[in-house]
């Protein structure tokens, strides 16, 4: 029951002062200068087209990755709904490039020799990080514009492993690039 009075302390001020409404269907709702409901794009991108991934050859020696990659950004987009995601440029109103620079595959931990004096040493746990740049074009007359661009996004995950390392690398770096479309999705996104 206290906060009853919290509540309508606020509704009055709220009117007092004034509540910015655009009362169009998707406009969000600003009170005292904090806005509730979706966060406002900079972009008209309605329609994203996300082309196969390229890479820096000297750094990320994984092509395979390109399109299992690909898919896991389409896949993430899909998930989110902020964009339609579209086959071709052709249907596109954007396109988001990606560029994968980097890949990291370093152990982490080892046994101690306290542990196990026969195997100190050896690895026993692992990071994989994948490093991509990403732009966000948007067509104004048919040719692409870039509106916005990061370096270095970053996926990462860590593993514990006693399995058989070629397999390990390869799980973990698929689980580091999840990680990176995730966080490409943000980006796009939750650009506010």
């Amino acid at each position: 029951m206290k906060l009853f009075p919290l509540i309508a302390g606020l509704l009055v001020l709220t009117l007092a002062t004034g509540c910015e409404r655009d009362h169009s269907a998707d406009a969000p709702i600003s009170i005292l200068g904090y806005t509730l409901g979706s966060p406002q794009r900079e972009d008209n991108i309605k329609k994203l087209h996300i082309p196969r991934i390229s890479y820096v050859p000297e750094k990320v020696n994984e092509p395979h990755l390109l399109m299992e990659v690909t898919n896991q950004i389409i896949s993430e987009f899909t998930k989110e709904q902020t964009y339609e995601v579209v086959p071709t440029a052709a249907e596109a109103d954007g396109e988001l490039r990606v560029q994968l620079v980097d890949l990291v595959f370093r152990p982490t931990q080892f046994v101690d020799k306290k542990d196990n004096a026969n195997a100190a040493g050896v690895a026993t746990a692992f990071r994989a990080v994948v490093y991509a740049n990403i732009t966000m074009y948007e067509y104004q007359d048919g040719e692409p514009v870039a509106i916005w661009s990061r370096s270095r996004v970053r996926g990462k995950y860590d593993l514990l492993t006693t399995d058989d390392i070629s397999q390990t690398r390869h799980q973990a770096i698929l689980l580091a690039c999840s990680d990176l479309a995730q966080h490409i999705c943000e980006q796009a996104v939750e650009r506010w």
